[in-house]
């Protein structure tokens, strides 16, 4: 059995249902080259990437105000690709990529130890 975890008030059995539902996010904003900005998907996307930022220790320039989709290269050489992924934007201008993957792994993980009896 997977990983279940929890994104806002949403609830996943599994990490792999977590990545296809934030997948479908990407690919529909990857389609329409929208911003993500006030909206359940903004909300959803901000929560995954504020707490993996957390977990992981990783610092940003402060809350992200909006997300979008690009081609990402992932790896280098024969190894290497274009990939989608998320990128948060913040109010001072910076952009930071970031793995919804990865993300994902983290939370679960997260989650997993804080339901470990002490």
């Amino acid at each position: 059995m997977g990983k279940n975890l929890r994104v806002l008030d949403e609830n996943f059995a599994t990490q792999k249902a977590a990545h296809r539902f934030f997948y479908d996010i990407r690919d529909k904003y990857y389609a329409s080259k929208l911003k993500i900005s006030s909206s359940r998907e903004f909300d959803l996307l901000s929560d995954l990437y504020s707490r993996y930022c957390t977990y992981t220790n990783h610092l940003t320039p402060g809350q992200a105000i909006a997300f979008y989709v690009r081609d990402v290269h992932r790896g280098s050489g024969k190894y290497g690709g274009i990939t989608q992924g998320f990128v948060a934007v913040f109010a001072n201008g910076e952009e930071i990529e970031f793995s919804a993957e990865k993300a994902i792994v983290s939370l679960g993980n997260q989650e997993a130890q804080s339901k470990k009896p002490n």
